[in-house]
């Protein structure tokens, strides 16, 4: 049997939590074994996604579904856990409308709809929907124009912090300001074509809205604009402006407290210094198993079009090592 690649390795550990969760709790569950069969179902696509690497890395086709194949399980997943955390246990939005208050003296969705103008919520709204696309542009970026050690770091990076925000959505669900604030709000939030859009949107289709803490907007932001400065300096001059605006943008837009966003930072580095230290632990290992490495091999570029073949892009694993 061949080693699991490290990033199939996140998706399966943290489906395996979401498992045992489901299972202890399975009475709290109203389609439990549904649940159970879907969860079971993306471990073991997990598992033949790690053994495609391994198999058909001379393909570039399946290479390139494979080394992008994370952001499927982070998505899935996402939506998924909207339909485990409401039955885990109830949302702390007063915990965190508390923690707000009591740090600033105010409630900052209310005190900041005095700046509302509909051209800034619009700016804002961009910047905001922004999020979905800065990972996946480094990503692409590192992919083509980096090296095999820059994307394999960055991708390990990247899904483990997506888990790591889960953790946080299972131990601390909320809904956010824009539901249990609205009460207190003044002024509607009522921008032009662009918010409305952006909104209209993510409510369809966003399956889990219990998702403030930490901000993940915040978290995968920051990770990116970290890994941004480490490989790509141009793209982080160009990312540091949006993200300023994106983080700022989720308190104005009244998706998250402030307290999340400041979790937010809090996941960013540790998943940063966690990731870092995963990835390179893994690597280690292949150098003890196969002296060879990622961190001292010397960098290759990464683009089909550079080489004959497809090469392991993110893979850290020789193919041929058994367990």
């Amino acid at each position: 049997m061949r080693r699991i690649h490290l990033l199939e390795v996140l998706s399966i550990t943290f489906l395996g939590i979401l498992i045992v969760l489901v299972s202890l709790f399975h009475a709290r569950f109203p389609y439990n074994w549904q649940l159970l069969l879907g969860l079971f179902s993306l471990m073991l696509l997990a598992w033949f996604v790690s053994e495609a690497r391994s198999r058909w890395r001379e393909r570039t086709a399946i290479c390139l579904v494979c080394d992008f194949s994370p952001v499927f399980f982070v998505i899935t997943i996402y939506e998924i856990l909207g339909g485990i955390i409401p039955y885990l246990r109830p949302d702390v939005d007063s915990l965190l409308i508390t923690i707000d208050h009591t740090v600033l003296g105010v409630y900052p969705t209310v005190w900041l709809e005095r700046f509302f103008t509909p051209w800034l919520a619009d700016l804002l709204a961009l910047a905001y929907s922004s999020y979905y696309f800065i990972p996946l542009i480094l990503l692409v970026t590192l992919y083509y124009r980096g090296t095999e050690e820059e994307f394999s770091r960055t991708s390990c990076i990247f899904v483990l912090g997506y888990y790591l925000s889960y953790v946080g959505y299972i131990l601390m669900p909320a809904i956010g300001p824009r539901f249990t604030l609205a009460s207190l709000q003044q002024v509607p939030l009522h921008g032009g074509t662009i918010l409305n859009t952006v909104v209209n949107t993510l409510n369809t289709l966003e399956g889990n809205p219990r998702d403030c803490f930490p901000s993940g907007h915040t978290q995968i932001v920051l990770i990116a604009l970290w890994l941004a400065f480490l490989y790509k300096r141009p793209l982080f001059w160009i990312y540091l402006p949006v993200s300023i605006l994106l983080i700022f943008s989720t308190v104005y837009l009244r998706y998250h407290y402030v307290i999340d966003v400041a979790a937010g930072f809090a996941f960013a580095g540790i998943s940063v210094l966690l990731g870092t230290w995963v990835w390179e632990w893994q690597a280690r290992g292949v150098t003890d198993r196969s002296d060879r490495s990622y961190i001292s091999s010397r960098p290759r570029p990464l683009s089909p079009s550079a080489s004959g073949d497809c090469p392991p892009r993110s893979t850290i694993i020789p193919p041929d090592n058994n367990l």
